[in-house]
């Protein structure tokens, strides 16, 4: 961390809090630490979507008071607020997001937003949470409300934590649940029977708010990423619709997704007159990932953001190897639009899968069949059946099963934008995702949603086919290149501790033999592989052995040729050529297959 963060502290004898920030704020015009009077507000994100009158300190004050300040937020934003009189109030946001995370050890409650700093807090050394771990290895994700690290876990959605000094000292703390995700699903599903146009309506009306309120928070243009695909092409519509046109950023290591990006910038200048700026970049070509090894990009990655990012971000260029005292630019992600689709629905071919198998099949996919223990599969289909019994609790039995558990696990845990001040999620608007379940699974199908809503905000775009993921080949770099191949072999010589073993070592070793030799293996095994056995170097000391290359030798090794059929006795048939040699064949055969004796 830079010596020119701002530090603050706060407290008394029994309680304390301290708050760490970036000095240049740049065009943000809302402030970590706001105090006003004896109210002093702690903001963890954006409020983006919530009347921000007044400031950050009002806003305190009103949550204070009981008031559900986070009902209409997009998510991810957690507020604490402090009241010099002895009370303080915590809000995590209504999904859950915002990376708070809390334990207890010896009478005292602490809150953190890095899991290993409150795990050392409070219990020195962090151990790793093996179940925690389970989910990341399965899902790609710490699943739940679960930690890197034991003895921390993440704020439930709707979480509130009120705390009320004593005056003898101490302090009464109660934890309610406030309006949550399942709030937000079941007002979906009391809407399902209203018409389709009132549904486009009402998430119309949800994205363009919160398009249009980030210009209250941030004083500058939106970076918007702009692909060839429709997430990020409804949120483009619902900006120019409200004539905030942003600076486009266009990924295109798929070719496809620069072409039809270039075409829809070329439709605004032409149709619209408007002339956004557009960069264009390869996200994951050689040269700018492979400048740093692979050890070192995941180990940035990992203090970054305490082992939580998904480890496909391996393939991207390293992050800074210290936080960075600088404002970075505000931008929007259309992520979450999957839930108006039929992203994670199967095939509507006869015979498809239940939506329970479904959901299992897609959120346990973090690596292929056969890769993780069995025992860690089997906990982890426990895992989810419980959150699956939950939404069918909620009146959610048909393919909306799917949806729910997309949001409850892979939008909460898994979204980047959680570790970011400033990427913008409008989808994650609470009305924007009540509408998508008020939508039947069949119009789901249709992308309803999305082209009933770009034909109406900028029909000229309607026309143009979107990218789908499987549109083209991909030239981004693979896990294996560079010093790759390398890295990974010296890990299986050196990684032994228990979070190792939480996916099969022989995978790893056909996998990357296959890549020694040409071939292109399913990179989520080395990705996760490589995630699990550098957090281990750390969160289990004593358990790391000597490289010793042998893992590289064996791997590299060239393939061995087979024996042909008949092994010795058919490179030894010559000897029948000769006159000796065949009287010396026949002597050997008779005794090895004597001859049946005469009748």
């Amino acid at each position: 961390m830079p010596d020119t963060f701002v530090r603050h502290e706060f407290g008394a004898d029994d309680w304390g809090v301290t708050v760490l920030h970036r000095s240049d704020q740049g065009p943000y015009r809302w402030p970590t630490v706001d105090t006003v009077g004896p109210v002093t507000a702690v903001s963890l994100g954006l409020p983006v979507g919530v009347d921000v009158t007044g400031g950050p300190a009002a806003l305190a004050g009103r949550l204070l008071t009981g008031e559900e300040v986070h009902r209409e937020v997009v998510p991810p934003f957690g507020l604490l607020a402090l009241d010099a009189a002895g009370r303080f109030a915590l809000q995590q946001d209504w999904i859950g997001m915002c990376r708070v995370f809390t334990g207890g050890a010896g009478g005292l409650t602490a809150f953190c937003t890095r899991p290993g700093l409150l795990a050392a807090f409070l219990h020195g050394d962090p151990r790793p949470d093996l179940d925690g771990w389970a989910s990341y290895t399965l899902c790609g994700h710490f699943g739940g409300d679960s930690s890197p690290v034991a003895g921390a876990r993440l704020l439930r959605p709707g979480e509130r934590v009120t705390g009320r000094r004593r005056d003898g000292g101490g302090w009464e703390l109660v934890t309610t649940t406030r309006y949550a995700t399942d709030d937000v699903v079941r007002d979906g599903l009391a809407a399902q029977d209203r018409p389709v146009g009132e549904l486009l309506d009402r998430a119309a009306e949800a994205i363009t708010t919160t398009a249009a309120g980030i210009h209250g928070l941030y004083d500058d243009d939106i970076t918007l990423g702009l692909s060839g695909g429709k997430d990020s092409r409804l949120i483009a519509a619902a900006l120019i619709a409200a004539g905030r046109t942003p600076r486009f950023l266009t990924n295109e290591d798929t070719r496809a997704e620069g072409e039809v990006a270039r075409e829809l910038v070329r439709i605004l200048r032409d149709k619209r007159g408007l002339h956004p700026e557009h960069t264009l970049r390869l996200a994951g070509a050689r040269a700018n990932v492979l400048g740093t090894g692979l050890h070192e990009r995941a180990r940035r990655l990992q203090r970054l953001t305490d082992n939580q990012f998904p480890s496909s971000y391996l393939v991207r260029p390293a992050g800074p190897g210290r936080l960075v005292d600088q404002a970075s630019p505000a931008t929007f992600t259309g992520a979450a639009g999957e839930l108006a689709t039929e992203y994670w629905y199967p095939p509507t071919d006869d015979g498809e899968p239940s939506p329970r198998e479904t959901a299992l099949a897609r959120l346990l996919n973090a690596v292929p069949a056969g890769v993780a223990d069995p025992a860690v599969v089997t906990a982890e289909r426990e895992r989810i059946g419980v959150l699956l019994d939950h939404g069918s609790g909620l009146g959610l039995h048909d393919l909306r099963l799917v949806d729910y558990i997309y949001l409850v696990e892979r939008v909460r845990r898994w979204y980047t934008s959680a570790y970011a001040i400033g990427m913008v999620t409008p989808f994650l608007s609470p009305g924007f995702v009540a509408a998508t379940f008020a939508l039947t699974p069949a119009q789901k199908r249709e992308r309803l949603m999305h082209t009933g809503l770009i034909a109406r905000l900028v029909p000229e775009w309607a026309q143009v086919p979107f990218v789908s993921v499987s549109t083209g080949p991909s030239t981004a770099t693979r896990v294996w290149e560079g010093d790759g191949l390398q890295a990974m072999a010296e890990l299986l010589d050196t990684a032994h501790g228990p979070l190792t073993h939480l996916v099969r070592r022989p995978a790893v070793e056909k996998a990357l033999r296959t890549a020694a030799r040409g071939g292109r293996p399913d990179q989520r095994t080395l990705q996760q592989f490589t995630w699990l056995a550098l957090a281990s170097e750390r969160l289990e000391p004593g358990t790391t052995r000597p490289a010793t290359g042998a893992a590289y030798a064996r791997i590299t090794a060239p393939p061995q040729q087979r024996q042909p059929a008949g092994g010795a006795v058919a490179r030894l048939r010559w000897i029948k050529r000769t006159r000796l040699g065949g009287r010396l064949w026949s002597a050997v055969a008779r005794r090895v297959r004597p001859r049946p004796p005469a009748e």
